[in-house]
């Protein structure tokens, strides 16, 4: 049994908090979630020594993920020790599941226990073609905030370092061939507020990854609004001059995408497709149109709320 009650009602029962199973649904996972600790859990689960210590090693091993940060593991055996306070276990067990955690870093086993972590932990390498090409693209989304450029090339070596005996091969290869489906949302986003989020959303449902690209008009003020948490793990570009000369600079294939709120917006993007594609006529755009409730806001409109103090709502965290 690995459901998600088995696994609440056992925390419970060692005195460990069961909120730490929410941190496997933040919006920036897309691989490391709890399909994912379900997976390990119930591989674990057919192991006769499946114990206190290695369930919990199991719970926490990814407890704590930003793919930003390179010391995940160990913030995860830190939120562990915390939680660990007030709970029945010795030293000797608390020792022994930080451990544990921190040979998910390095996939080098420190124990027979910890090897059966591991091989729980990287049990996605093992499964056929078609699970390990979704996997692949779940990581991608994982570091989507990472240039194209540099991915490809980080993520071939670290496939290579896994690679045992061929069975990455074809994966491997698939990664160097394909091609994924990019998009740049540009803008002044002077702030970037809910009906740009809301037009984001709707262009990751279409591509692998968007690019949120702020763009410097001479028409308007340079930007001073901070960016929204919400969007952090995005890849993120700041580029200033014509938006044809910052699509070609990145070097691969993009598709642009333009917001729109109403048919006054689609004329002036329509106008200013015309112009665009004068300057670099294989260039390809999108217009998406946000949803009814959002039409209304706009960067201007919440500057002039600003100054009395009725702007927050339109703001994102």
């Amino acid at each position: 049994m690995s459901d998600i009650n088995y696994i609440s009602k056992r925390l419970t029962d060692l005195k460990f908090p069961i909120e730490v199973l929410a941190r496997y649904n933040e919006s920036h996972r897309f691989y490391h979630t709890i399909d994912h600790l379900l997976d390990v859990i119930s591989r674990l689960a057919k192991q006769n020594n499946f114990d206190d210590e290695l369930f919990l090693a199991a719970v926490y091993h990814d407890a704590v993920y930003d793919p930003k940060a390179g010391d995940n593991e160990e913030q995860s055996a830190n939120l562990f020790m915390q939680h660990a306070n007030g709970s029945g276990l010795n030293d000797a067990q608390k020792k022994n599941i930080y451990q544990l955690i921190m040979d998910t870093k390095t996939h080098k086993a420190s124990s027979d226990k910890s090897q059966l972590l591991i091989t729980a932990d990287l049990s996605i390498l093992e499964q056929p073609f078609e699970k390990l090409v979704e996997y692949e693209h779940q990581i991608f989304r994982e570091f989507q905030f990472v240039d194209h450029r540099i991915y490809l090339p980080k993520r071939i070596e670290i496939l290579q370092k896994l690679n045992k005996n061929g069975k990455l091969d074809m994966l491997i290869e698939y990664v160097k061939q394909r091609k994924p489906l990019i998009g740049v949302f540009c803008g002044s986003f002077n702030p970037f507020h809910k009906g740009h989020y809301n037009v984001l959303e709707k262009a990751e449902r279409i591509f692998d990854k968007v690019i949120v690209a702020f763009g410097k008009n001479p028409d308007k003020n340079d930007r001073t609004w901070p960016i929204p948490k919400i969007i952090q793990y995005h890849q993120m570009e700041e580029y200033t001059g014509l938006l044809t000369d910052f699509v070609s600079s990145l070097g691969y294939d993009v598709i642009v995408v333009r917001g729109l709120r109403n048919s006054t917006d689609f004329q002036y993007e329509q106008n200013q497709y015309r112009y665009i594609q004068e300057l670099m006529p294989n260039i390809k755009i999108i217009n998406i149109f946000c949803d009814k409730e959002f039409e209304h806001i706009s960067s201007s409109g919440i500057r002039t709320l600003e100054k009395y103090d009725k702007h927050k709502v339109y703001l994102l965290d």
